[in-house]
């Protein structure tokens, strides 16, 4: 018995997904939550959601910038003489600006993560199915 193919095309893709969550310190949390509830292999989710982090770093600025637009929860522009000009008037208030411009990066990521999983799912069944062919079978044990 081992895992099905389907099973691991949906922890490949939430893991491409959840990698991808502009969010940092919880991703690992998020995974074990989800493998344990769902039963899909926490190691393959784990290592996957971390392969992808290189990229989740490349799109962490745009999820922001886009999330801003989409939802403007706040007029602020991630520049480094903002962010710096903020904290030197009121450290509240900068992190109230940072916390809202992040929140739109979320929310962004809420309306696409479920449309991203089914379109990684749906490209990672037919190659997980292949590969598995390929894998010998383990002989039954008496």
């Amino acid at each position: 018995m081992g895992i099905t193919p389907q099973k691991l095309a949906v922890t490949g893709a939430l893991g491409v997904v959840i990698g991808l969550m502009p969010l940092f310190g919880l991703t690992s949390f998020l995974c074990t939550l989800l493998a344990l509830r769902f039963k899909l292999n926490l190691p393959a989710l784990l290592l996957i959601c971390y392969l992808i982090s290189p990229l989740h770093l490349i799109l962490y600025i745009p999820f922001i910038e886009v999330g801003l637009k989409v939802f403007p929860l706040t007029t602020f522009n991630l520049s480094l003489s903002e962010i710096t000009a903020l904290f030197k008037q009121d450290w509240v208030v900068a992190l109230k600006t940072i916390w809202l411009a992040n929140l739109a990066g979320m929310l962004l990521w809420l309306v696409l993560a479920g449309p991203l999983t089914f379109f990684c799912y749906v490209l990672m069944l037919p190659v997980v199915r292949k590969l598995l062919k390929r894998l010998p079978l383990p002989e039954e044990q008496p």
